[in-house]
């Protein structure tokens, strides 16, 4: 087997890599791994795993150990030209859950996405849809790639995220660009509790936005970019809708081993305007890559808050290492909240042989209300052993360590281990 590249924080990739007790390949992935995609391409993925918790729900109120057996599977269908990308997936799994709480068996977790790209001379078209149900209990703190900011949400109840975006982008071949963007995220629960943020709970909500942008090509390696977006949040749990406007402002330049950043943000919110600047930088080197940026973010309330990043990659021999620190001001996505964030991971892959590998990672983060004095933290250290059983079918044996704290039911622990066998059909025509 050959090396799998972690990808650095933020994105947090590497944990969706060592959990895998759930998780399907999909046409995206495929491509990613190098797998020839020109033409049609249909794939289905399985899944069959055994897992065992000693509070998967991580409720201080009702602990107890949990078992589930779970056989997921997928489909994906890829259509691609030099132009154009036309991709969808469906996902789901058919569980048996014994745990405190409930005795649960059927179709769980499913998913559905649709995406569509088109590229010209000087212009990109982008369109992309889906629909996807989670057990909170699976879920906790995690990074929402859409969003591109952390969400966490914990309970019982089962969270339905639906979103469609559209972005188009015209003048790229000309020194001076636009770019219009629309989306919709929606979110609800449903058949028991959600809780966010100091034990709170969630209600269902909805975020409009939309989006214009401009690129400037100050010269051959200096680049200006602008971009103005309105966003309309709605709370079942509220009566009065909240309005932002968002002004983003960067200036990228290219140097021989990376690049140099300036950037000055300012979000005008219905509790007050946010203003945020940074100064940052990437490095290319022979084993490695490393960024990172340093700044400050004036709240809504008036005050300052030191925040930044730091991002690294390194290559080993028979692996890798990677590290994240970071630090930022935003509103909540779930909530629409001003929140503070605070996270350090940290990944190692070990290849043992041609047939093995070794995987370890651990995150720790905190996300505290900037009007609030209290904080809600989530930690997870994973460690996984992957091995090739056949050309067709991988193993994933590892053990996981779970634990949340927060005012309202202070610390909760949980211990796992997990065991699952998965393969993945390609063809093309």
């Amino acid at each position: 087997m050959g090396k799998v590249p972690l990808l650095i924080f933020p994105r947090l990739k590497t944990f969706a890599v060592a959990l895998g007790t759930s998780g399907v390949l999909t046409t995206t992935l495929l491509a990613q791994q190098g797998i020839e995609t020109r033409g049609h391409q249909l794939s289905f993925g399985v899944n069959l795993g055994f897992e065992t918790q000693s509070n998967r729900a991580l409720d201080p109120a009702r602990p107890g150990s949990s078992t589930s057996a779970t056989a997921a599977l997928s489909m994906g269908l890829l259509r691609q030209t030099k132009t154009q990308r036309l991709s969808f997936d469906l996902g789901g799994e058919m569980r048996h859950l014994d745990s405190p709480t409930n005795d649960d068996s059927g179709f769980h977790n499913p998913s559905i996405k649709l995406s569509y790209d088109r590229d010209s001379a000087n212009a990109r078209l982008s369109l992309s849809g889906s629909l996807r149900e989670t057990d909170l209990a699976d879920e906790g703190l995690v990074f929402d790639e859409t969003s591109q900011e952390f969400v966490f949400a914990e309970g019982t109840a089962t969270r339905r995220s639906t979103r469609a975006s559209a972005q188009l982008n015209w003048r790229d071949d000309a020194p001076l660009g636009f770019g219009v963007s629309a989306s919709l995220a929606e979110n609800r629960y449903r058949g028991g509790v959600a809780t966010g943020i100091d034990g709170l709970g969630l209600n269902d909500t909805r975020r409009m936005t939309i989006g214009t942008s401009g690129r400037l090509d100050l010269n051959e390696v200096s680049q200006l970019n602008i971009g103005l977006d309105f966003s309309r949040f709605e709370d079942d749990g509220n009566a009065r809708d909240r309005d932002t406007w968002t002004l983003t402002n960067a200036l990228n330049i290219e140097r021989p081993n990376g690049v140099f950043s300036l950037n000055l943000n300012v979000t005008d919110t219905e509790d007050g305007t946010r203003v945020s600047s940074a100064v940052g930088r990437s490095l290319d080197y022979p084993l490695g890559t490393l960024s990172g940026q340093i700044g400050a973010t004036s709240s809504t309330a008036g005050k300052v808050y030191l925040t930044g990043s730091l991002d690294v990659l390194h290559e080993l021999p028979r692996g890798n290492l990677t590290f994240g620190i970071a630090r930022n001001v935003n509103s909540s996505t779930l909530q629409d909240t001003e929140q503070v964030s605070t996270s350090v991971t940290f990944g190692h892959f070990y290849e043992l042989n041609s047939l093995s590998n070794l995987s370890i990672n651990a995150r720790w983060a905190e996300l505290s209300r900037t009007g609030g004095n209290s904080d809600t933290t989530s930690a997870r250290l994973v460690a996984t052993y992957s091995r090739e059983l056949t050309p067709d079918w991988n193993m994933n044996l590892g053990v996981q360590h779970r634990q949340t704290h927060d005012a309202t039911s202070g610390t909760v622990r949980s211990n796992g281990i997990f065991l699952n066998v998965e393969r993945n059909f390609v063809t093309r025509f």
